[in-house]
């Protein structure tokens, strides 16, 4: 149950996030890998889409789709250990 809780919360949380725009630290000399790592890491699902489209449309910045999935694969692995480990102790 608590599990759940948590995973709803932060899912609410990160909804929230993308009702605010972009600024344009957030895409221009951004490493998509280090972004799509610490996006995974976190437990949110990937923002490729929102962050391509944005970037694009709002400052004329490409993301590339290989290089944000690679660590936001590597991230969500690490993140889902860690979840899985937590759950082992209770």
């Amino acid at each position: 149950m608590r599990r759940t809780s948590l995973l709803l919360v932060l899912s609410c949380l990160l909804g929230a996030c993308a009702l605010f725009p972009l600024g344009e630290a957030e895409c221009k000399g951004v490493d998509w890998e280090r972004k799509g790592y610490a996006d995974g890491y976190s437990g949110a699902h990937q923002q490729y889409l929102r962050l391509s489209e944005e970037c694009q449309r709002r400052y004329g910045v490409t993301v590339p789709e290989e290089a944000y999935f690679k660590g936001w694969r590597a991230g969500h692995d690490e993140w889902y250990r860690l979840i899985g480990s937590f759950d082992r102790r209770h």
